[in-house]
């Protein structure tokens, strides 16, 4: 299956984890779309997990998944790079080079800066491209953001949880534990449609070519 239809995709991920926690199951599912992930950072900035351990742990994830290729920036972090500097980076190794139907970004409303930086992002890469815009949730994403895409990933769920343990680094955090895992995936619209676990995103420009 395709994700709404689209052949290549660029998921921008601010840190190791950010793509694979929030979409993970939803690339899983829809293997006929390919995936770009680009790992713009090591890190983030005042974390002391930041580093060349958390990229390898990205590479652990996505090793045997055919639908995804991943790319480093070699940057350890995202402010090494002004706001356009990032523009001209991504447009000249990526959307510049490769026919891509949508990008992928974290949400605006959201309560991590670097996060934030990302997103504003999206429309000046997609500003003379016919390429869709979704944003796709993260644990910090805030409370007033309001999804309005779901992908079923009931039958991923456990595949996702496994892989995200892959995360030797950043398992203590609250938001890898069990029961919070299964939260972030709950929602319950979804849920009265007998979807027990979903990934949420909210479509911001949608161009079917």
């Amino acid at each position: 299956m395709k994700f709404l239809g689209f052949n290549k995709v660029l998921c921008l991920s601010p840190h190791p984890d950010d793509v694979e926690f929030g979409m993970m199951g939803t690339i899983l599912k829809y293997n006929n779309t390919h995936f770009d992930i680009i790992c713009l950072s090591s890190g983030g900035d005042f974390d002391n997990t930041t580093g060349q351990n958390r990229l390898q742990e990205v590479q652990n994830v996505w090793e045997n998944q055919p639908n995804v290729t991943l790319h480093f920036t070699k940057l350890k972090l995202l402010k090494e790079l002004s706001h356009d500097a990032w523009v001209n980076f991504i447009e000249t190794l990526f959307t510049n080079k490769e026919k891509y139907d949508c990008l992928f970004v974290p949400t605006k409303e959201d309560s991590h800066f670097e996060h934030k930086i990302v997103n504003e992002l999206a429309f000046p890469l997609t500003r003379i491209k016919g390429i869709s815009i979704l944003e796709y949730r993260t644990p910090s994403t805030l409370d007033l953001w309001s999804p309005n895409t779901f992908t079923n990933i009931t039958e991923f769920f456990d595949e996702k949880q496994r892989q995200l343990m892959l995360f030797e680094s950043q398992k203590d955090r609250w938001y890898f534990q069990e029961d919070l895992l299964k939260s972030f995936h709950s929602n319950f619209q979804s849920y009265k449609k007998g979807i027990k676990y979903v990934e949420q995103f909210k479509t911001i420009q949608l161009y079917k070519l």
